[in-house]
């Protein structure tokens, strides 16, 4: 009985597809909505009611969820989950009332929408203009490009949707008046590919001094909005 319930406790994790993702397998298929999102959207809005207004709040995956938002400023509010793509964003953004009062919102999204759904640009796109209508029209708002992957663990074929959904990107936030962040020639090597010590094995993940990279341009970023 322990075994089954230790066993169901990984499966309920994104674990068993970061495996068949790695040894580029291709058996799981795993469901765009998980558990873990709804447990962790439930503590989200468990401390939403609590967020104080002017707050930065960070929208995203696991890159996102992994992020040090402390380092950045010290009202920032995480709303990272893992695994989540922009459908799953879509749906929990109108559920944040801390958005109507925030100062900024960055939102990353749209890596696993290309590795786990096999969603297009184009359909990620239209999932991110309708997110973008959902949020507070006179809220600054960051949209961060996808970060490249390295497509030497498993990933092959990504890096080119990644700089086609980019560009789908940059053009939506110059239309309404949003602010883009691109940094990826920081984070390829001569390759094309995500560079080995920004991340943490697995070609996706960021790595401690990937973060670091992102942490600074996200500073920077938020200095310029403010002046």
């Amino acid at each position: 009985a322990i075994h089954a319930f230790a066993a169901l406790a990984i499966w309920d994790t994104d674990l068993p597809y970061r495996i068949d993702r790695k040894l580029n397998l291709g058996l799981l298929n795993p469901p765009e909505i998980t558990h873990f999102y709804e447990d962790m959207l439930g503590s989200h809005l468990q401390l939403d009611g609590s967020v104080e207004k002017g707050s930065v709040v960070f929208l995203g995956d696991s890159i996102t969820q992994g992020l040090n938002v402390a380092a950045i400023t010290n009202q920032a509010i995480n709303y990272g989950i893992g695994m989540d793509t922009s459908y799953g964003l879509l749906k929990r953004v109108s559920k944040y009332n801390s958005l109507t009062h925030a100062s900024t919102i960055v939102i990353a999204i749209g890596i696993n929408d290309l590795i786990r759904v096999k969603r297009s640009p184009a359909d990620v796109l239209k999932n991110y203009k309708v997110i973008l209508e959902r949020l507070p029209p006179e809220t600054k708002v960051i949209m961060q490009a996808v970060f490249p992957v390295d497509e030497t663990k498993g990933l092959s074929g990504t890096n080119g949707k990644i700089i086609q959904l980019n560009e789908m990107l940059k053009v939506l936030a110059e239309e309404k008046g949003h602010t883009f962040i691109n940094i990826q020639g920081l984070f390829l090597n001569s390759e094309g590919n995500l560079k080995s010590l920004l991340h943490v094995g697995d070609g996706l993940h960021l790595s401690s001094k990937g973060y670091k990279l992102w942490i600074a341009a996200l500073n920077q970023t938020l200095s310029n909005l403010s002046d």
